[in-house]
């Protein structure tokens, strides 16, 4: 019977996208860095005007402005911290998730370590939202059926090798958790998903919902197009129907 590799020791960068989650950023850091294999947590903001900033630094966080102030600037900020971080594993978390844990790093960390994954999304216990339902899944079942195993393809809780990150394209806004985990399949690298439990964090307000449901599709029809599953005036069509339907 094969036996399980042992982890790799591999030391691990944490980077929160954030912008005014003041509240939330000294509790995230600190339980980052109680993460087995932390050697920074990096916080990356988005114009913030509620002292988010100075709670990070409170808090010994690596802090750095994101590079280009856009709304929704979550790619960029992603893209940010890849590039600034130095640890061998890059891990990306949402800051103001309210029962945040060193387990989800851990957790996030380990299949890359074990030499298992190069790219995991973290998938847990909640409900998929509208638009991973309504446009995601389905999105990736008709053309990246290779991928419709994924629970929850929108989870914006991901770890990565860091070299791989230089690699993909960072959507800036919305489309980037699921363009990565598409780049990364197109480019070969050992994907995977793991259940990392009870996530408590608020739904996005449903104003937001259009725009983000635009930008997911247009990730995925975007990549679908380059890669020659449909061609543009078709994808622009079914742009247009999703988001009428959303």
């Amino acid at each position: 019977m094969e036996q399980a590799s042992m982890p790799e020791k591999m030391d691990v960068s944490v980077v929160f996208p954030v912008k005014n989650r003041a509240s939330y950023v000294r509790k995230a850091v600190s339980v980052a860095y109680k993460a087995e294999g932390v050697k920074e947590v990096i916080i990356v903001d988005g114009g913030s005007t509620d002292g988010t900033i100075r709670e990070a630094l409170k808090a010994k966080a690596k802090t750095i402005i994101q590079s280009k102030l856009v709304y929704p600037g979550k790619g960029v900020a992603m893209r940010d911290g890849a590039y600034y971080a130095s640890g061998d594993i890059v891990v990306f978390l949402d800051v103001d998730i309210k029962n945040m844990a060193p387990s989800f790093v851990e957790k996030l960390a380990e299949p890359i370590m074990r030499k298992e994954a190069e790219f995991v999304k973290g998938c847990f216990e909640r409900e998929a939202g509208r638009v991973t339902e309504l446009v995601a899944k389905p999105l990736l079942k008709i053309f990246y059926p290779e991928l419709a195993n994924f629970r929850q393809p929108l989870s914006g809780e991901i770890a990565g090798l860091r070299k791989t990150f230089y690699e993909v394209e960072f959507e800036e806004g919305w489309g980037v958790d699921v363009g990565l985990l598409i780049d990364m399949h197109r480019l070969g690298r050992p994907v995977t998903e793991i259940d990392i439990g009870f996530k408590d964090h608020e739904m996005k307000p449903l104003p937001h919902l259009t725009d983000m449901a635009h930008q997911v599709a247009d990730a995925i029809l975007k990549r679908a197009v380059e890669d020659g599953r449909i061609d543009r005036r078709a994808a622009e069509a079914r742009l247009r129907a999703i988001v009428e339907r959303v």
